[in-house]
């Protein structure tokens, strides 16, 4: 559910016509002056989505930032204050701006905006005229009212100069107090911890992200907290603080004190509507711009986009949102139709090894499902049998899947329900999106690699099949599971296994030879006297032990060949490829020794059903083998089913095999 639906049942044809009378009147119009004041994230990604709708663009735009730097990574950080290049945050160098005719203007702050002439005045007396002007001004971080707030070592985390101010702070300080035990104080916590610091959350109400947990997640999150160092107060109001040289002291509502070396409040947000307030826009009762669908102020000159902006008369304060406002105005001005549709975003938190997701409010009316294990709780809320809330702490494996069912209202059986209450999932692993699948299923049969592993890989930097193997050992054995690791790193097909064809056509002249056995009428004993009696390999006794011997001994070799996947020392002689290609290849032997001791004859009883063994052991791995050969053409989950359903007919039939050998060779003595 995106934002703008444009144009989603137009013809190639119409769009073709589209697109040519756009560049059209583009070609007889005016350019206009489109001016942004603020160069955070949303400002930036709706530079991007600008140069997508505006190929042959004619306008003039133009972006005004405070900050002295280009738009950078806001969300990532406490990877800066742990020690990160402040340069791995920026989201584009100026040469991208200059390459693509975008002014960008920076270090300077807007002050005045004068609707009536359409022009806005910037500190360093800078006038900058415009025909739209667009508001991305964003949010500050808010500090409590109360005594003491502003005092030295008193810092807000909010943007890289706060971060440096911290820096600085932390090099000669041992402990450190957050105020807020929302998503932003948790991630200052944490940075504060990887500094070194002794760290205390101080929390007003009775749990930590208690906005979005209900009283049994936000539990579980505050033992998971505290089990990593970090120092949880709860049910704990600020009402001053004061100072006696470096050091500060917190005084709280019941009479209690913690003194520390500094203090972060990260106590939420507040939208930056100042300069609209100041020329007139209407806004909201506490703060930010009032925006329609198009997200069009009481100026329809002007727009606001991001969480300076109250859609609806909803703040948003996180950036996913104005990320779609973004494009929907950049849509907009290409003189498309898009409107920004109001709805339900993930919350993430992911630090100290522990995630939480929340989708909707997993505290409203209507039943609860709650699965727990140990370190996760997934919680559903069902309003009229329909997904209204999701909560996920721990374990996040089913998050895009849930997001989308909470979107479309979807209802859950019965059967589902209690699924999830079983496994914390409602559905069966077999989608084919790997990444849906729980994290417990196994991915790798031969190394027992979960997708959670491989998840939490790809998440660490593991993009690839060739590095998610390197990490986690998958698909480093009998390589059948590549087609899940290309799934799951997004591709559509995964590369053909090596020797693919030669596996194939081994497997098929297994597959031949079986069915030959099995139809193929036995050879007949000589009627008259011959030099070389061909069935002498059936009626001699020593022809006929050396190739049974020799049958047993290639059957054993071929039982022996899974000991690679367990001794190291086997499995670095050579790549798998080779030893798929080794074992069909001992298929093949085993059915022409196989002929030569028997000349097709089934034989009677015990010795019936040894044959018949072999050839269906034989036949099994032929066609798991196949489907390796071929995993490449089939879906994740049909390769998957289908692979291991023939592998583990293979494996059960090796075990009456070596039974039924047993009494062969004493039926063959003994009698």
């Amino acid at each position: 559910m995106k934002p703008s639906r444009i144009h989603q049942n137009t013809t190639p044809s119409q769009v073709l016509v589209n697109n040519l009378h756009s560049r059209w009147k583009g070609a007889f119009r005016t350019p206009r002056r489109i001016v942004i004041v603020g160069n955070g994230m949303v400002s930036h990604r709706f530079c991007v989505e600008w140069l997508k709708n505006n190929p042959a663009a004619t306008d003039k735009l133009t972006i005004i930032g405070e900050e002295s730097l280009p738009a950078y990574d806001r969300i990532h950080l406490t990877n800066s204050l742990t020690g990160a290049e402040t340069n791995t945050l920026q989201l584009a160098p100026r040469e991208w701006y200059e390459s693509h005719q975008i002014t960008l203007h920076l270090g300077d702050r807007v002050t005045q905006i004068d609707r009536k002439s359409r022009q806005i005045l910037t500190q360093a007396n800078t006038a900058f005229d415009y025909d739209v002007l667009i508001l991305a001004t964003g949010s500050s971080a808010r500090r409590l009212p109360i005594p003491g707030a502003d005092l030295p070592n008193v810092f807000v985390y909010r943007n890289l100069a706060d971060l440096k101010a911290i820096q600085e702070r932390a090099l000669n300080a041992t402990s450190a107090v957050v105020i807020g035990g929302g998503l932003l104080g948790l991630e200052a916590a944490r940075a504060l911890q990887d500094l070194g610091l002794r760290t205390h959350v101080v929390e007003t109400s009775n749990g930590l992200m208690s906005r979005q947990l209900n009283k049994e997640g936000s539990t579980l999150l505050q033992q998971r907290v505290r089990a990593s160092g970090i120092l949880v107060v709860t049910h704990c109001i600020t009402e001053s603080i004061t100072s006696e040289g470096d050091r500060l002291t917190l005084h709280f509502r019941d009479g209690r004190t913690l003194t520390t070396d500094m203090v972060i409040m990260a106590t939420g947000v507040e939208a930056r509507d100042e300069l609209a307030k100041a020329c007139g826009l209407k806004t909201g009762a506490r703060s930010g711009v009032l925006v329609n669908e198009k997200l069009q102020t009481s100026d329809p000159n002007i727009y606001a986009i991001g969480e300076c902006a109250l859609p609806n008369g909803f703040f948003y304060g996180f950036a996913a949102p104005g990320f779609d406002m973004a494009r929907t105005v950049a849509v907009l001005l290409r003189g498309k139709s898009a409107r920004f549709i109001p709805t339900e975003y993930p919350v993430r938190l992911k630090l100290m090894g522990i995630d939480v997701v929340t989708i909707g409010d997993i505290r409203g009316e209507g039943t609860l499902l709650t699965y727990q294990n140990k370190g996760s709780l997934k919680q559903i809320l069902l309003t009229r049998n329909r997904i209204a809330g999701v909560s996920l702490l721990g374990s996040t494996e089913d998050v895009g899947r849930l997001h989308t069912a909470l979107l479309k209202q979807q209802r859950l059986s019965p059967s589902q329900r209690q699924r999830f209450l079983n496994t914390g999932s409602p559905w069966k692993p077999t989608s084919d999106e790997v990444q849906q699948w729980p994290a417990t299923t196994t991915v790798c049969q031969c190394t027992g690699v979960t997708r959670g592993q491989l998840s939490a890989a790809f998440s660490s930097g593991c993009t690839s099949i060739e590095s998610l193997s390197k990490q986690t050992g998958a698909g480093t054995v009998c390589g059948s599971c590549r087609p899940l690791l290309a799934n799951l790193c997004g591709a559509k097909t995964a590369p053909p296994t090596k020797f693919a064809r030669s596996l194939l056509w081994t497997c098929l002249a297994v597959a031949s030879l079986t069915i030959l056995t099995l139809i193929v009428r036995p050879l007949p004993l000589a009627t008259s006297v011959q030099t070389f009696r061909l069935d002498a390999l059936w009626l001699d006794s020593t022809l006929k032990q050396i190739t049974g011997y020799t049958l047993l001994a290639i059957m054993l070799l071929a039982l022996l060949l899974p000991l690679r996947k367990r001794l190291t020392a086997l499995a670095k002689l050579g790549e798998y490829s080779f030893w798929r290609i080794l074992h069909t290849s001992i298929g093949v032997a085993v059915l022409i020794a196989l002929t030569v001791h028997t000349g097709f004859r089934l034989g009677f009883n015990l010795n019936k059903v040894l044959m018949l063994n072999v050839l269906m052991l034989s036949l099994s791995g032929a066609l798991a083998g196949g489907v390796i050969s071929l995993s490449h053409r089939l879906s994740p989950a049909k390769g998957r089913l289908l692979q291991t359903g023939w592998t583990w007919l293979h494996i059960l039939l090796c075990w009456p095999l070596l039974i039924l050998i047993l009494f062969h060779i004493l039926t063959v003595y003994r009698y």
